[in-house]
């Protein structure tokens, strides 16, 4: 990295990148441009914006694309730009010894590494995904807030999966009074859900506990909620699935028998995106730290 300013680029993504480069132009270590990000979501002074690639950009040395970093790879995920941003476009603009930070690279990661350029995937750190789990579990607690026709207290609440996110729920809902039961594979997992004061099960009761619940909340990325469980549930058990692509509910079945299912995908960019941004540049800022210690520098 320079012994001046690092220059960081925030190419695409939504609402939360903006703060993110809010974020990363507060230290004052580095110098942040962004494109494809429109200024009304970012009134920041300290940001540089440009409309594409091809707008006056510096050589960064940094590239920071959003999740994921591309639908089809090749343009950059950019839903407010106003211009297309293909991937190509910003090869040029990354300096030698650069770095490309993304969420799920996909298709992408082919054009950066024939490129010759680093890419890290940021998503990929298990500092991020911990501190993601505080606005995904949150953000869930809302949805059932806005879906169910009871409170939250006194609800049976039946949670799939006691990882990350798993925890941070089953901590909210005994918060909120609800009936906490955990379903775990790991029977460590399961003590860790006992000693929040929840009941726990291995997953082959999990049919039987279904039948009991008002809401099945599911963070495992596996079809679990399958067709049987799906008929065990009550007409108007709420069944929300937190779990990335592919999910975990049979959904051919759940439209068949008419069951009330809520896919909440990207739950921090959508209920809490300043938190999220700012994740996001906290991990970034721990990134290129890491790799000024790796490469000896001060």
């Amino acid at each position: 990295m320079h012994m001046n300013r690092t220059i960081i680029l925030v190419a695409g993504g939504d609402l939360r990148y903006g703060y993110t480069a809010q974020a990363l132009a507060a230290n004052d270590a580095y110098e942040v441009w962004a494109a494809g990000i429109p200024k009304k979501f970012l009134p920041d002074e300290r940001i540089h914006l440009v409309e594409s690639a091809a707008d006056g950009l510096p050589m960064c040395d940094v590239l920071l694309l959003p999740m994921p970093v591309s639908e089809d790879g090749v343009l950059v995920n950019a839903p407010f730009s106003r211009r297309h941003l293909p991937l190509q476009g910003f090869i040029p603009k990354v300096r030698e010894g650069g770095l490309v930070l993304g969420g799920k690279f996909g298709k992408a990661q082919a054009v950066f590494q024939q490129a010759g350029l680093e890419t890290v995937d940021y998503l990929a750190r298990e500092e991020l995904s911990m501190r993601n789990a505080v606005p995904t579990a949150e953000g869930a607690v809302q949805i059932m807030l806005e879906e169910m026709p009871r409170t939250i207290f006194g609800s049976r609440v039946l949670l799939l999966g006691f990882g990350r996110i798993g925890a941070r729920m089953a901590m909210l809902l005994k918060a909120f009074g609800a009936q906490v039961t955990v379903a775990a594979r790991d029977p460590a997992a399961r003590a860790g859900a006992e000693m929040l004061g929840c009941r726990s099960i291995p997953f082959t009761a999990l049919q039987e506990a279904a039948l009991q619940a008002d809401v099945i909340c599911n963070t495992v990325p596996a079809k679990i909620i399958t067709e049987s469980v799906l008929k065990a549930i009550q007409q108007e058990t709420l069944v929300l699935d937190l779990a990335s692509k592919p999910g975990g509910v049979d959904w051919d079945a759940a439209q068949e028998l008419g069951r009330q299912v809520v896919w909440a995908l990207s739950l921090p960019g959508k209920t809490a995106p300043v938190t999220a941004g700012e994740i996001i540049a906290v991990t970034v800022a721990h990134i290129l730290e890491e790799r000024r210690t790796a490469h000896g520098e001060t």
